[in-house]
């Protein structure tokens, strides 16, 4: 499984944002990593609508997580960023293929 350039950026925001003891923006993690600023704003966007950070516009606003980083799980944010989980086609549809009577595959990976 690759992750999406999205899920990159989402985790690398995370990890900066939990070395911080304070607000930061989309600006200074997009230095630090050296990716636009524009993709930075997208998966904060992302994240913030998924409820990892908390983002306050205006003078002394800024973005900063909504969680303690004990309780964000890597696998939690991967899914809630990737698109697309399943690693076989059969895995979500009801398309079943030549081996499907005795493929174990499907539920483990499901």
């Amino acid at each position: 499984m690759k992750l999406t350039t999205q899920t990159d950026y989402a985790l690398r925001a995370l990890m900066f944002l939990a070395t911080r003891s304070q607000r930061s923006n989309v600006a200074d993690i997009a230095n630090v990593f050296g990716i636009s600023t524009n993709h930075v704003a997208k998966v904060v966007n992302l994240l913030a609508r998924a409820g990892y950070l908390h983002s306050t516009r205006g003078v002394g606003g800024g973005i900063e997580l909504a969680l303690d980083p004990k309780d964000i799980s890597v696998g939690d944010v991967i899914e809630s960023m990737e698109r697309d989980m399943h690693l076989l086609s059969c895995v979500g549809s009801d398309d079943t293929c030549l081996i499907h009577s005795f493929c174990k595959l499907k539920g483990v990976l499901a």
